[in-house]
């Protein structure tokens, strides 16, 4: 999915707009009699207006378009957390115990991989957030079951 910057929505949402008033005046245009041309005004009017709630519908579209996925990011963003906590929870008596020993050598790995998992887990929430991986129903192996 492509996002697009504010500016862009709103001309996309004011082409839409000017394209169904100018079609419709057209067709207007083109389907009315010479004799009927009296009523061109009421007409062209109703077509502007026509015209501008295609923008508005246009507009709302893409904001409920950003809304769901405002939540789709938030979810995912939870979903990193939650594993964020249960990584550290799970590594933290690791680094206690290594450094309780006082070997440089220990505390040096516990240390490397601690910034490994924090650059693997920062990378998963960017990833997570940009899209560029789906964390579902797709990416799990076959035959293992999501816990319910």
């Amino acid at each position: 999915m492509r996002s697009f910057r504010g500016e862009t929505r709103i001309l996309i949402a004011l082409l839409a707009g000017v394209i169904t008033g100018a079609g419709a005046a057209a067709v207007h245009l083109t389907t009315m009699p010479i004799l009927e041309r009296q009523f061109l005004v009421p007409e062209i009017l109703g077509d502007l207006v026509a015209g501008l709630l295609a923008t508005v519908v246009c507009l709302a579209i893409q904001l409920k378009q950003e809304e769901v996925h405002y939540r789709a990011a938030m979810e995912r963003v939870a979903i990193i957390a939650e594993v964020n906590h249960h990584v550290r929870n799970a590594v933290f008596p690791l680094c206690l115990s290594a450094q309780k020993t006082g070997d440089p050598q220990s505390v040096r790995i516990a240390n490397e991989a601690v910034e490994k998992i924090n650059l693997a887990l920062k990378d998963a929430t960017t990833d997570a957030l940009s899209r560029r991986i789906e964390y579902g129903e797709s990416t799990r192996p076959a035959g293992r079951a999501r816990a319910a």
